[in-house]
């Protein structure tokens, strides 16, 4: 089949790193480590022009794993996604919902790789393996967050 009978509505234009800051420390203490996490995001970007839709998405991510009461090392990273749709097909709406869905979702695997990959060059072992995350719930908590605030 050509792409264009079968291509989607919703694409992926491009994705980049916005920051990373990764602080790693010697700790003395001997043990298991926690390794807890923290997941945002925030659409950075958001327009209609001939008559395609354009979004920017950033993924932001904690990462800290502490040994007893000391920090062994903390991440800091913030993932942005460029995501286009189909005016004709997709409302305003739709869009957003897919770029905060369908978006975060890519930016998610992206992320693990890129983290995977950067903490085992950079000596920690075992590496950073991101958790599957609940998207709709991230998305839930964010809008009780929003309309809190």
């Amino acid at each position: 089949m050509k792409d264009k009978d079968i291509m989607a509505d919703f694409q992926f234009l491009g994705h980049r790193v916005s920051k990373l800051v990764l602080d790693t420390r010697l700790v003395e203490e001997k043990g298991p480590s926690n390794v807890s996490f923290d997941f945002d995001y925030e659409v950075m970007d958001l327009l209609e022009e001939d008559n395609r839709f354009l979004g920017i998405i950033q993924l932001i991510v904690q990462v800290k794993a502490k040994i007893k009461n000391k920090v062994l090392f903390k991440i800091d990273l913030k993932m942005e996604g460029a995501f286009a749709g189909n005016a004709e097909k997709l409302g305003h709406q739709r869009f957003t919902d897919m770029l905060e869905m369908n978006g975060l979702i890519t930016l998610l695997h992206i992320s693990r790789a890129y983290l995977l990959s950067v903490t085992a060059q950079s000596g920690i072992n075992p590496p950073v393996k991101l958790p599957m995350v609940n998207v709709i719930k991230l998305r839930e908590k964010k809008a009780q967050q929003s309309q809190v605030e």
